[in-house]
């Protein structure tokens, strides 16, 4: 029996710490499916929205965490390829106007073409973690915010030459990064990647695909030159995507000078900077998840399967038992927004 009215952990104003608060169930519409939330991710965008306002702040009240998992227990008008009862993990539409789609709640409702089934093997903890990254790092290959690389699903797929590519990767250690990397060489066997992370990382970076780890501590100008000797040139720079930094001044100077070049970014960019430097440099943000993969059917049958082959594995996270703890989640968004590397946290709520 599902309640009328729910737990939910609020931005009740921009810059203040997140409320434990109370609003009604959703029902869901047709497309959608009414989701008993198992377990949601927070994210370090996630504290940007409570800080800054980030995608939320025109309509507050709101609630955060866009990875969601869980039970289904209603189908919206029309939906027959899920069921009551399905497990499922998903993404919400951060452009919904309202929190229906939120994670930090008891019940959300998930869009049909932006979720999956969950393999058994699989916890709702650990799928929680890939609802938002994987569509990112996907969006960041196969589309045009992003490499705009043929998909798997494509007619052009099979002609593409990825062998012949390196990209480089900055903010390597990130979840996001080491997904990109696994798709990147396990789905389309791209000839080089050149990870840029802590060498704490390097482990990790090399299993998931990385030719090459160089170390992020050390000066700017040696990262530059490790960066250039391992892409056989500075001229072959032609592929980068930032994970980690807003200012995007290190991926600048790496990019190739004279050779079109295509900068993908997690931050918003400065074009203009960047082509006053490299004027033959393309920079993209990679946005719009749930409407830009280029049927996204395709991509949501898959991801299953790619989770239960290997080439996607869920990432580190530590847990947090229930809505009430408002204090424990504000400690890991201030966490988030000081850009402290811990486990990220996923709430059972």
């Amino acid at each position: 029996m599902v309640p009328r009215t729910q737990k939910a952990v609020f931005v009740y104003e921009v810059g203040k710490p997140v409320r434990l608060g109370e609003r009604d169930v959703p029902s869901p519409k047709g497309g959608q499916v009414l989701v008993k939330v198992a377990a949601a991710h927070l994210l370090p965008h996630d504290a940007y929205g409570r800080d800054w306002g980030l995608f939320i702040g025109e309509k507050l009240p709101f609630v955060l965490a866009g990875s969601v998992a869980g039970t289904i227990k209603e189908l919206g008008p029309g939906v027959t390829s899920f069921h009551v009862g399905d497990r499922v993990f998903g993404t919400s539409n951060i452009d919904y106007p309202t929190p229906d789609q939120a994670g930090l709640q008891e019940y959300a409702v998930l869009q049909t073409d932006s979720m999956a089934l969950t393999p058994k093997e699989f916890s709702d903890e650990q799928m929680a973690t890939l609802g938002i990254n994987v569509p990112t790092a996907a969006v960041a290959l196969f589309t045009g915010f992003g490499f705009n690389f043929p998909s798997p699903w494509s007619g052009d797929f099979e002609s593409f030459d990825f062998s012949s590519l390196t990209i480089v990767v900055l903010g390597a250690g990130t979840n996001i990064a080491k997904l990109f990397i696994r798709l990147a060489t396990r789905l389309l066997d791209v000839g080089r990647i050149i990870a840029v992370a802590s060498l704490s990382n390097a482990d990790e970076l090399k299993e998931a695909g990385a030719a090459h780890v160089i170390d992020r501590h050390i000066s700017e100008e040696s990262v530059i030159a490790q960066v250039h000797s391992a892409a056989g040139g500075a001229e072959n720079a032609t592929h980068l995507i930032d994970c980690v930094t807003w200012e995007h001044r290190l991926a600048t100077k790496i990019m190739a000078r004279n050779a079109a070049s295509r900068l993908v970014t997690l931050q918003p960019v400065d074009e203009d900077k960047v082509r006053e430097q490299r004027p033959l440099c393309k920079p993209v943000l990679v946005e719009n998840l749930n409407i830009n993969l280029g049927e996204p059917e395709n991509f949501w049958r898959e991801l299953p399967r790619w989770l239960s082959i290997g080439v996607v594995r869920p990432t580190a996270f530590k847990t947090l038992e229930g809505l009430d703890n408002v204090g424990e989640i504000n400690r890991q968004l201030d966490e988030y927004a000081a850009g402290k590397g811990t486990p990220q946290l996923v709430v059972r709520p």
